[in-house]
């Protein structure tokens, strides 16, 4: 099961994040965090000390083993110069498996309490003014396109603010919900309709959560916006304002009203499954659209030739129930 954490700049995206993995660790739930927002707070939500957050490889800073890994032995990719944010997993590609040791849990994953936590990363500041944070979602979905995950393990994404993971990447595409928190504001709503409107075509999830609810009055006013995908309403947390500031406790300690929320989320997403065929289907368009739009004039090359038609996500999930 993937979860994304979508919603506008502030919206508390990455407090529900933390709170919903630190949820099911306490549950001894088998739970995979990824921060893929420019603005890497996740890692101290989780109870990370700045030092090891520090000294921990980024995905999207440190990509080499990542895309060596995957990479594989695909001959329809002639080298990690031609890997892109859509390129398609093939025979011969390498996947890093959820219960599975790999070389790149042993590079980029630290874990504290049960939550296994890994980062794309920001820009250095050389590098500010001279590339876009596509750089680092685009190493997230290379590594979600060979990410192999089952029933009943969690993979949660914290995402970069706004609408941006389902517009140009196709991002979103690679989750099975995404949970898209709004404040009671016009502005936070407005990415509601956005979200909604890019989503649908791909048969995306939406569920929706109202964060920084205070009165009845805030929560009538996301409801009249969001309509029936808005799923509960967080309100003021003492528990939460503690952790901004530098104050951290048990998630048991959130208050009951709030934790309740987190149930509420976990309840809608855990009756969902894959589709591994959509899923697929859904990479691959966004792959055509890539290529044709802007890959195939950048890398001097048909990008459509990785697509690898004798693969399939099905074929391979059912070997590895056949090995097990």
């Amino acid at each position: 099961m993937r979860i994304a954490f979508c919603g506008k700049g502030g919206s508390g995206k990455s407090t529900m994040a933390s709170l919903t993995a630190r949820t099911l660790a306490a549950r001894q739930e088998p739970v995979l965090v990824i921060d893929g927002d420019i603005n890497q707070h996740l890692g101290e939500a989780l109870g990370f000390d700045e030092q090891t957050l520090e000294t921990q490889p980024k995905l999207g800073m440190d990509s080499e083993l990542l895309f060596n890994t995957v990479r594989g032995s695909n001959s329809r990719i002639p080298s990690t110069d031609f890997l892109t944010e859509s390129t398609p997993a093939g025979r011969g590609s390498g996947f890093v498996y959820f219960d599975q040791p790999s070389p790149v849990y042993d590079h980029y994953q630290i874990e504290k309490d049960g939550v296994r936590f890994m980062a794309v990363g920001s820009h250095e500041d050389a590098e500010v003014g001279t590339t876009c944070f596509h750089k680092f979602t685009g190493v997230f979905g290379i590594f979600l396109n060979h990410f192999i995950d089952r029933e009943g393990q969690y993979l949660i994404g914290d995402m970069c603010a706004g609408a941006d993971p389902f517009a140009s990447s196709g991002l979103a595409t690679r989750f099975d919900a995404i949970v898209l928190v709004v404040e009671p504001t016009l502005k936070s709503t407005g990415v509601y309709e956005q979200c909604r409107k890019y989503a649908e075509p791909y048969g995306t999830k939406i569920f929706v959560v109202g964060n920084k609810v205070e009165n009845k009055a805030d929560e009538d006013f996301i409801r009249e916006k969001i309509r029936e995908d808005l799923i509960a309403c967080f309100g003021k947390s003492e528990y939460v304002r503690n952790l901004e500031k530098g104050i951290f406790a048990p998630v048991s300690e959130l208050e009951t009203d709030n934790a309740q929320v987190i149930e509420t989320i976990l309840g809608k997403v855990s009756g969902l499954t894959r589709d591994w065929k959509k899923y697929q289907e859904n990479g691959l368009k966004f792959h055509k659209q890539a290529a044709e739009s802007w890959a195939n004039a950048m890398y001097g090359t048909d990008l459509m030739e990785q697509y690898d038609p004798e693969f399939s996500y099905e074929d391979l999930m059912g070997e590895k129930r056949k090995a097990a």
